[in-house]
């Protein structure tokens, strides 16, 4: 996401990082029971359909993916949302698990939505959940623990009441005059990782999703007069004759699944490297929304020549009331509204744009422990729009921006005496020091192992880096590691310096 706000002297988007959740269950004691796992080779054919002809191989690089199935029902008055889901979830750990979460994002305390789930089932049995973490966290226990490699099916039903949007959490859930927008708004299996299952509630000033790279197969019914716009690709729709029109829309793999609807928003598409790329606007800002179509567009191509293949069909660049600057999903950048409208924001509108589609490498296809090292994305995804300024541009302007902004803003943080260590969680920080330290100096070890390692190197390093995690999870060690394998060099003082000590010097 992107924040307003924070003094910028070439104002280029500072976006708000994604939390982790975190919190451990205790080991189970009981023997485990295996169930046999579904067989994936013949159920990918409608998933490849998200995905470019040149990327289907990709299916094979998630490792046992959680697959949902959504079957939703919209209804605009009020704006309420019905689905049931079925997933099947592939125990990828090496121990048993008692239990499987979902977190209930919907009912984060600033949203004002609230979800409730019923008739949970678990290899079609019922069973009793128990909500935990303020309700944003669903425990469904196991009968007998899920073995290591072994697979479950699960089931549930959940009903969404959606609110008007407001200011909290940047505007980014519930209904306006134009669009709805629904992020995360399903029962969301969070990641498990050595510290166990990720639970715990982010500060506001943070991103909400921790997933790994999951199958999407979604049916949505909603009034005909609307548009659908969502992480994947739609194929197929069908007019009901009731005043109601029926989507589906896949997506592969994906770490998370966002829907906007609108009546309102009108469409202009192009295509870059075979990717259909819509920009979404309101009718009175047709400028805008050409200006961000074109800015998505270069942002795409100059991203995939420097970090790899795209791998999707298609990406929606949409105008919303958020009042963060922009906030990224899978497939799906949402932009501020004032961007469109203020023609001397020309700049941080195109910087805004280059740095969630960054996003769509450094969080949707490299995923990191967003909560406790939110900047493994989002430093990186601040120093790709210096990649996209020197494509633009040229390597001037790139270091300008180092210089001008990155550097400035680490200057008046030494001079407050606010310096302070990157790799922090989100928590650590107030909302103002989270910008200055993960934004503003943790794109500075970028550039200081850039200089260290020639750019040549450092090219390389970026593409080995996407392409070693690519639907995997990065953790710290793991960017310093891809780069000094690329340069055969040691940046550990680098990484101390820049991102381990309260204090660069």
């Amino acid at each position: 996401m992107l924040e307003k706000g924070i003094p910028m002297k070439l104002k280029p988007a500072l976006l708000l990082a994604i939390l982790l959740l975190t919190a451990c269950t205790t080991a189970p004691t009981v023997t485990p029971v295996a169930t046999s796992a579904p067989t994936l080779a013949a159920d990918l054919a409608p998933y490849r359909l998200a995905l470019n002809a040149a990327n289907q191989n990709d299916l094979a690089l998630a490792d046992r993916p959680t697959r949902y199935t959504l079957t939703l029902n919209y209804i605009a008055d009020p704006p309420t949302l019905a689905g049931s889901q079925a997933v099947v979830f592939f125990n990828r750990q090496a121990a048993p698990l008692n239990e499987i979460y979902f977190r209930l994002f919907a009912n984060y305390p600033d949203y004002g939505a609230k979800i409730t789930v019923a008739n949970v089932s678990v290899n079609g049995a019922a069973v009793t959940p128990t909500l935990e973490a303020r309700d944003t966290a669903l425990r469904v226990p196991m009968a007998k623990p899920l073995a290591p490699n072994a697979s479950v099916n699960l089931h549930l039903d959940f009903t969404l009441t959606i609110p008007r949007i407001s200011k909290s959490r940047y505007g980014d859930f519930g209904a306006s005059d134009t669009v709805v927008t629904l992020p995360s708004f399903y029962p969301l299996i969070p990641a498990y990782d050595a510290k166990g299952w990720h639970i715990e509630l982010p500060p506001p000033y943070g991103d909400l999703v921790y997933a790994d790279a999951s199958l999407y197969a979604v049916t949505l019914t909603a009034p005909s007069a609307l548009t659908v716009i969502a992480s994947g690709t739609t194929i197929d729709t069908r007019d009901n004759g009731n005043g109601a029109k029926t989507w589906k829309i896949v997506g592969a793999p994906m770490r998370d699944f966002a829907i906007v609807l609108t009546a309102v928003l009108q469409k202009t598409s192009d295509t870059v490297n075979g990717i259909t790329v819509n920009s979404y606007h309101e009718p009175g800002d047709a400028e805008g929304g050409k200006k961000a179509l074109r800015f998505a567009m270069d942002s795409l191509r100059v991203f995939q020549a420097r970090f790899g293949a795209y791998p999707y069909t298609e990406f929606d660049v949409v105008e919303t009331q958020t009042s963060a600057l922009g906030i990224e999903y899978p497939g799906v950048i949402v932009i501020a509204q004032g961007l469109y409208k203020n023609p001397r924001e020309a700049e941080t509108f195109e910087f805004v744009i280059a740095h969630e589609v960054a996003h769509q490498w450094w969080y949707a296809l490299v995923g990191n422990d967003q909560v406790n090292s939110p900047w493994v994305d989002e430093a990186l995804a601040q120093y790709s729009e210096v990649v996209y300024i020197e494509e633009m541009r040229g390597k001037g302007a790139g270091q300008s921006l180092v210089r001008g902004y990155f550097g400035e803003v680490y200057k008046r943080v030494q001079s407050a005496g606010r310096d302070a260590a990157v790799n922090q969680p989100v928590a650590a920080f107030t909302e103002e020091a989270y910008g200055e330290i993960v934004y503003g100096k943790g794109p500075l070890f970028y550039d200081a192992i850039r200089k260290k390692m020639g750019d040549e190197n450092f090219s390389k390093f970026l593409k080995t880096y996407a392409d070693r995690y690519r639907y995997k999870v990065a953790f710290p060690d793991d960017v310093v590691k891809s780069a000094e394998d690329v340069c055969a060099c040691n940046l550990r003082a680098e990484y101390q310096q820049w991102i381990l000590s309260p204090a660069a010097k």
